[in-house]
């Protein structure tokens, strides 16, 4: 017993064969009757070749297999078929079944819903076509060893023979399988259910012009063959898949084809010169057409599932969709008109939009927008405040992109997505705080506590009576460095010169206490003195510096502090170089750090939005350097001009802005 046998008992299984069996068997006969009844002038379909693969598909192949074979032979048996072919021909419907059954199921991933045109479109690759092609070989063989055709009908009966089979498949399979998976074929709405009865209506007149006016002239049959083409075309963009399989499979027995109902004296050809006439175009046009109808049937399908989908997506979206053209702005996503108040309309004028942006973000705003909508910048990006319904500013992510042009190319539409960054920007600010709250206790724990006061008042006792114009140049630099850090505490940002002073009073009261051991230098032109930098970041790259650098060499060593331009006055660049080297055998940018210098590193990259960058490395001398790259704030660019770097620093600026220069913008 095989597994399929096991799982539902033999009895059952047996039954089950028995209802596919007489249903291959009536489809046959149908097929039969309606290639009988139409006189010759329309092309035969094979519904039961439909029927079997949607069998095998959805009740397995040992099923479908002897049901099939059982049902043609006795079909060909009641028809009175030669005894070649009625033993011989039911074996070529199976193997169209198997080839069939195993392409679809072992080669590919197929969803057999048709949620998709490509499922679709495989399941005709795979399922209508290879099994036909290959049955039709073996059946025309056994006709013409039974009845010695010619070769002319050899072709036309092989072309027969596959246009009916492959047909039958494309239409009945997928019907069969809808109807084995209990799908509903009615249209969803009432009206949409009047609808279609009226396109039935319609069809039988057709059908009636076409079956029982024999003389009437070419031209109402064309318009009449049109007539159906354009039925089945409406069913299936209004209704889509299923609904558009079920009006081709109940009519299929009055109307197989769209284009196949022309008669033979309409369109007729030859096959070989003196051979036989059949109506190779209109078979291939009618397969064709209806192939046609249901690829759109599976495309509606995919649209309005799609359309679905974007329309829930968007009913409660943290994204907002929107689009402008000249009579307006209009937003696509209901959650967003709620938040900001804006209505059940989609159009927004435009006074509603500019008083929905932050006053101090306005001007940019028009601008950018008016720049995108004259072609001057391909997109638009900026970070502004809006108002919500509840009168508070929110921080939103702005995104747009033209995407019509007039033929002047002007922009004549424009689409773009906002996203509400505020809860992200309290967490970046929490974060900021947080590490900078850090980086201010541990600067002030560094200089305030008791090993460096008595450090520094050590030297400043050993100074006096000896040499008190340094101690008293010690003590100033002193109470100044402790005056400035206690209130600049609190301060997030501050400018160049104010950190150029602390980090100078710093290095002079270590110069006085390291003596001869401690040379420094700092330079900054005139221009930058008033740009902002994050408070105390420059001092910790110098206390760094003196503790893991100078003040572990025998001799001492030198520390530099340059604060310069990039080459294209795009960025600040700050360099801090002491003698010294890194910790042996790690000899990477990770080192010579600490958690200090990470919480540096990730203060930067907030407190720049990921625009900043920082790095520190060993160079030739040893030396080491620690490179720091901020953006510009135009405000308080006092002007705009580049600034050679100073002597002997060129290669370490190349090597820097090389690496990292890129990530400023």
């Amino acid at each position: 017993m095989s597994p399929a046998q096991a799982e539902v008992g033999l009895p059952q299984f047996l039954f089950q064969i028995g209802w596919m069996t007489f249903s291959v068997f009536l489809l046959s006969q149908a097929g039969g009757w309606f290639s009988n009844s139409s006189s010759g002038i329309v092309s035969p379909i094979w519904p039961s070749a439909g029927f079997g693969l949607a069998v095998a598909l959805t009740y397995g192949l040992e099923r479908a297999f002897p049901a099939v074979y059982l049902g043609t032979l006795a079909s060909n048996l009641l028809n009175g078929e030669p005894p070649v072919f009625l033993y011989a021909g039911p074996v070529g419907y199976g193997i169209s079944l198997v080839l069939g059954w195993a392409l679809l199921t072992q080669s590919v991933k197929l969803d057999l819903t048709f949620p998709r045109v490509r499922d679709f479109g495989k399941f005709v690759v795979l399922g209508c076509l290879p099994g036909p092609v290959l049955a039709g070989f073996y059946g025309i063989l056994i006709l013409h060893m039974s009845q010695s055709l010619s070769a002319a009908q050899m072709a036309s009966g092989y072309l027969g023979y596959v246009q009916t089979n492959a047909f039958g498949t494309l239409v009945f399979c997928p019907f069969f399988l809808f109807v084995f998976r209990r799908q509903d074929f009615r249209p969803p709405t009432r009206i949409g259910r009047y609808e279609m009865i009226g396109y039935s209506l319609a069809l039988a007149v057709f059908v009636w012009i076409l079956i029982h006016v024999p003389n009437a002239g070419q031209s109402v049959r064309f318009v009449s063959i049109g007539g159906i083409l354009i039925l089945s075309l409406l069913v299936s963009i209004r209704f889509g898949l299923r609904t558009a399989t079920f009006f081709q499979a109940m009519f299929i027995f009055l109307v197989p084809a769209f284009a196949a109902m022309v008669p033979t004296r309409l369109i007729e050809m030859k096959t070989l010169p003196g051979g036989g006439g059949f109506q190779l175009s209109s078979h291939g046009f009618a397969f064709l057409s209806s192939l046609g109808c249901l690829l759109v049937a599976a495309f509606r399908d995919e649209l309005t599932a799609l359309r679905m989908k974007f329309a829930l997506a968007l009913s409660s979206a943290d994204l907002c969709v929107w689009d402008w053209s000249p009579s307006g702005w209009a937003c696509h996503t209901p959650a967003w008109s709620e938040k900001f108040g804006l209505g059940g309309s989609r159009m927004i004028s435009e006074e509603v939009v500019r008083n929905l942006v932050h006053p101090e973000d306005l001007a940019e705003f028009e601008e950018k927008f008016q720049k995108l909508a004259t072609a001057e910048i391909p997109v638009w990006s900026q970070i502004l405040r809006m108002r919500d319904a509840d009168d508070r500013w929110l921080w939103i992510q702005l995104d747009a992109k033209p995407v019509r042009r007039t033929m002047d190319d002007q922009i004549a539409a424009i689409a773009g997505v906002m996203r509400d960054i505020t809860s992200e920007r309290e967490v970046i600010q929490s974060r900021i705080t947080t590490i900078e709250t850090e980086a201010q206790l541990r600067t002030l724990r560094s200089q305030i506590n008791p090993h460096f006061l008595f450090n520094a008042l050590n030297s400043i006792r050993a100074l006096i009576g000896r040499q008190d114009v340094k101690a008293k140049s010690m003590i100033t630099s002193l109470g100044s460095l402790l005056r400035e850090v206690l209130a600049g505490r609190d301060a997030k940002f501050q400018s160049v010169e104010k950190e150029m002073e602390i980090v100078r009073d710093y290095l002079e009261v270590e110069a006085i206490r390291f003596g001869e051991r401690m040379r420094y230098k700092i330079e900054c032109p005139p221009d930058l003195l008033n740009q902002r930098v994050p408070g105390m970041l420059i001092l910790t790259l110098v206390e760094n510096a003196v503790k893991h650098g100078v003040s572990k060499l025998e001799k001492g060593g030198s520390i530099e502090v340059i604060v310069s331009h990039s080459p294209n006055s795009g960025a600040l660049v700050v360099f801090v170089v002491n003698d010294g080297i890194l910790r042996p055998g790690e000899n990477d940018e990770r080192v010579y750090s600490g958690q200090g210098l990470e919480n540096t590193r990730e203060r930067i990259l907030l407190a720049t939005e990921g625009r900043g960058s920082f790095e520190i490395h060993e160079i030739p001398g040893p030396r080491v350097e620690a490179i720091v790259l901020l953006p510009f704030d135009e405000r308080f660019r006092l002007s705009v001009r580049a600034n050679d770097l100073p002597q002997g620093m060129a290669g370490a600026f190349r090597k820097a802005t090389g690496k990292i220069g890129h990530s400023i913008n």
